[in-house]
């Protein structure tokens, strides 16, 4: 069974601009902090000196001490940037969440850039339902306070 949680944000700067931005390993740790049960993000590194691109893979290490294994399957500049887990997430979530892939779309709009942001996660069984959807919740609100602190931070730069 999946799950999905979406966010959005419009951001009065060029697609360019936000994409490289939003998507860089050195801009993670400046705007995907923590909230709640969710961990942000202390460093993101691509693999092996890879370039982005698709099936490049990065490590993303967390705020609190785990480090989540990603492949891009996505890296369309300025337009689209996807995602998957390689490896179920840490304890706890693991008992939740077997898999997870997020899938960031830009799109010119009003004088600016509009991000999309959704996240589609498989349950590890039905029976982890109750525990998913109000973690859900949580994590849809880190989403949008995540996407809010990049244009924050872009505005700022």
């Amino acid at each position: 069974m999946k799950l999905t949680a979406r966010a959005s944000v419009q951001i009065p700067e060029s697609a360019d601009r936000v994409f490289d931005f939003a998507t860089s390993c050195e801009g993670f740790p400046r705007f995907i902090w923590a909230f709640g049960p969710i961990p942000g993000i202390t460093r993101a590194e691509m693999i092996g000196g890879q370039s982005p691109k698709a099936g490049a893979e990065r490590h993303i290490h967390m705020t609190d001490g785990n480090v989540v294994e990603e492949e891009l399957l996505t890296y369309d500049r300025p337009s689209r940037h996807r995602y998957r887990w390689l490896k179920p997430p840490a304890f706890p979530f693991s008992l939740i969440f077997c898999a997870a892939e997020g899938d960031w779309r830009f799109t010119t709009a009003n004088g600016g850039t509009r991000i999309d942001w959704d996240y589609s996660f498989e349950l590890t069984s039905i029976f982890s339902l109750p525990l998913a959807a109000p973690l859900l919740l949580v994590f849809r609100r880190w989403m949008q306070r995540t996407l809010l602190r990049a244009r924050t931070v872009l505005a700022a730069d």
